[in-house]
């Protein structure tokens, strides 16, 4: 009975001890929550992971969400969303929307990422298409 204590206490603390880091990463970056409450108001931030280069942040509803340190966002998946089962369209760029009215109106993106040199996208037929910087399609996988 005094082990089951002493275990119950040890993973009690842990928890609270993960839960406050949480909480404090949650709370460390006014510019993240700002735009989870903006473009996700139905989701909860679970956890910010501060990498050195970027935030990971998971949302309550299974969206994931990848930042850069200043923070711009740079990833957004919402193909595991319970709640948002697309890229909110105003994160996506005017060329891609054309492209996917003109192409595939019938999909919707659910994965889109800015790359270095273009962005990428996945639509929720499982399409992968990547774009130049000047937004020509440059990769087509299905």
């Amino acid at each position: 009975m005094k082990k089951l204590s002493i275990i119950t206490a040890f993973v009690a603390i842990l928890c609270f001890g993960m839960t406050t880091a949480m909480a404090q990463n949650n709370n460390s970056n006014p510019e993240i929550t700002k735009f989870v409450k903006q473009y996700f108001p139905k989701a909860n931030v679970l956890m910010v992971n501060a990498e050195w280069d970027e935030y990971e942040v998971r949302l309550s509803d299974g969206t994931q969400i990848e930042f850069t340190r200043k923070p711009e966002w740079k990833k957004i998946d919402c193909e595991h969303s319970t709640t948002y089962p697309n890229v909110p369209a105003e994160l996506v760029p005017n060329p891609i929307t054309n492209y996917m009215n003109a192409n595939f109106p019938n999909q919707s993106i659910v994965k889109i990422e800015k790359k270095r040199r273009g962005w990428e996208i996945e639509l929720n037929n499982e399409l992968e298409i990547g774009f130049n910087k000047n937004f020509v399609v440059t990769k087509f996988d299905d």
